[in-house]
């Protein structure tokens, strides 16, 4: 079993190499030539980007609110409180050590709280598959219109259903692996039997779905504000395909924009776009989805339940 503190020298790495390739690249660019302006449809722009980020809010609130409801339900209110509070302690915490923390002492009933980390399990299940499963579709679509050959785009669409297959059986992958012995933990233990069921992974999944669209369409919707000659159709639908890679790569919450911030840079100028415009949009991005929720959380943590963290930390 990997010790966490290889994880730990793992994400370091990262968040090195990524201020290495940030200096590397703002060397290179016109911090002048940002050029950030208000126009006529600015606070058309701000508005529908406010309200993106509101509704993103409040779909991961209605997730979690299915996902919770396989052990009791709960109000969206309160699936929205949980998530706060989850936020908050993710972001001051390395591994996701922070969230499933969070999943565990947001339970009041003691059987709930062993099963943290199979909600957390389907809490974020959901979400890389909707984005792998979208950016799958968004390439099959725009390659054959950018002339590349249709056979690139029968190649994603069986990745598509390959991947949604394996989202619906992954309840059956995780028992063939604790079958196997693969896994060390006792796997079954943390599972609830014949959950979630169909119908909830798939609502779960169109409700990361159209988070995702929303998410990206915030970085849009920013560029939109001030800068509006540098977003084309192009480049809107390339946004997603950047969140998804940017999932890919390991990081730590807090320092998630640089991370995204650097992949940003190399990834627009692909498109010899304004990469510096899109890197500090996104940076808008994070702070408002991941900074603001988070402050939020951790000012909403009841006592009892910092007391549940730190002795679950211990």
């Amino acid at each position: 079993m990997v010790k966490k503190s290889s994880f730990w020298i793992f994400k370091i790495l990262f968040l090195s190499l990524a201020f290495y390739f940030l200096y590397q690249k703002l060397e290179s660019i016109e911090i002048s030539n940002l050029n950030w302006r208000g126009h006529a449809n600015t606070w058309i722009a701000i508005i529908g980007f406010l309200a993106a980020w509101a509704a993103n809010l409040l779909l991961d609130a209605k997730a979690w609110q299915r996902v919770q409801s396989i052990l009791h339900r709960i109000s969206l209110k309160t699936a929205l409180i949980h998530n706060l509070k989850c936020y908050g302690l993710a972001f001051i915490s390395p591994l996701n050590s922070g969230e499933i923390a969070g999943r565990y002492i947001i339970q009041e009933n003691p059987y709930d709280r062993k099963k943290a980390l199979f909600l957390t399990f389907w809490t974020h299940a959901p979400k890389l598959f909707s984005k792998a499963l979208l950016s799958f579709l968004i390439l099959a679509i725009m390659l054959p219109l950018n002339g590349s050959s249709l056979g690139y785009s029968l190649v994603l669409v069986l990745l598509f259903t390959l991947s949604l297959f394996i989202y619906l059986r992954l309840e059956s992958l995780l028992s063939y692996f604790n079958e196997k012995q693969i896994w060390r933990r006792p796997v079954k233990d943390y599972m609830v039997k014949g959950k979630p069921e169909v119908q909830d992974k798939l609502l779960v999944l169109c409700l990361n779905g159209l988070r995702f669209l929303l998410f990206s369409s915030q970085l849009a919707l920013v560029i939109l504000s001030f800068k509006p000659e540098v977003i084309s159709w192009e480049l809107y639908w390339s946004i997603p395909l950047y969140y998804f890679i940017s999932a890919l790569i390991p990081s730590y919450t807090g320092f998630d924009f640089i991370i995204k911030g650097t992949l940003a840079l190399y990834f627009f100028e692909l498109f010899e776009a304004d990469a510096l415009t899109f890197t500090l949009a996104g940076t808008v991005v994070w702070f408002f989805n991941w900074a603001m929720p988070a402050i939020t959380g951790l000012s909403v943590l009841k006592k009892i339940e910092m007391d549940r963290f730190t002795k679950r930390l211990s």
